[in-house]
């Protein structure tokens, strides 16, 4: 076990420094993020018209949301489907399988290692995002503690989901249509840009049965007092019990894309 975490915690080191190699890239993507902010958060603003309320949220906490919201895709955001697809492209993956460690944890690994640079950056960032676009404290102090848990919930769902879809790269090699269409869904669905209180009943319905409302909705909505109490717990029991069914899920998944990496000799 000892000997299995300290290979988990080189592959989140090696995670680091790869992504310290890009810092360009890093800054870039802060950027996007920051302007985005900007946009999102003026057209919202525009959007009340001098109400005061819309659906239950004021202007203000409809504008930190959206700050929140954007800022968290930074950290929970993962290249593991690009990852994955290009190393089973380029072979790669067989030295991958090789290793004593089991692979969906050294991609896992790798995701955090990623999230660790993404985090110091998002720190950085914080105070232009909250002058760009709006930012206070949690509603409370229940809130400010809960809400580092519901991140953490999201982001082990997005870590799942995102190894899920970068395992369709076994039978399909190129998966980055699959990729691009699941990042569309899960932001939209997730609340990334249009908070979950404003979707129509139907589409609310859909959002609230499947897990990527805990990535982003569901943590931001805590933080400015959307969500609490009983249901910021219920909120927790089921993302944990979403975090189970994904882990068997990709443990299945897993086991036949194996076997038809060694079936076709990678």
């Amino acid at each position: 076990m000892r000997r299995a975490l300290r290979g988990y915690r080189a592959y989140v080191r090696a995670a680091v420094a790869i992504r310290l190699q890009y810092r360009i890239t890093i800054f870039a993507s802060a950027a996007v993020t920051l302007l985005w902010i900007l946009l999102v958060t003026r057209v919202w603003s525009a959007a009340y018209q001098g109400r005061d309320t819309v659906a239950g949220l004021s202007r203000e906490s409809t504008v930190v949301y959206l700050t929140l919201a954007s800022l968290q895709a930074i950290v929970i955001n993962s290249p593991l489907m690009w990852i994955m697809a290009a190393r089973v492209r380029s072979g790669e993956v067989v030295f991958d399988i090789s290793r004593p460690l089991g692979y969906p944890g050294q991609m896992l690994a790798l995701q955090a290692g990623t999230s660790v640079t993404q985090i110091a950056v998002t720190l950085l960032v914080v105070p232009l995002a909250g002058l760009i676009g709006g930012l206070s404290g949690p509603a409370g102090l229940a809130a400010g503690l809960l809400y580092p848990v519901a991140l953490l919930l999201g982001w082990m769902l997005n870590g799942l989901l995102s190894l899920l879809i970068g395992l369709t790269a076994f039978w399909t090699v190129e998966n980055t249509g699959i990729a691009v269409l699941y990042r569309f869904v899960a932001a939209f669905l997730a609340g990334a840009s249009v908070p979950l209180v404003f979707f129509p009943a139907p589409l609310r319905a859909v959002a609230d049965a499947l897990p990527f409302r805990y990535i982003v909705y569901q943590p931001a909505a805590i933080y400015i007092g959307q969500v609490n109490g009983p249901a910021a717990r219920d909120g927790f029991v089921v993302a944990a019990g979403w975090i189970v069914l994904l882990s068997g899920l990709t443990a299945l998944v897993w086991r036949q894309a194996y076997r038809r990496t060694v079936v076709h000799g990678g």
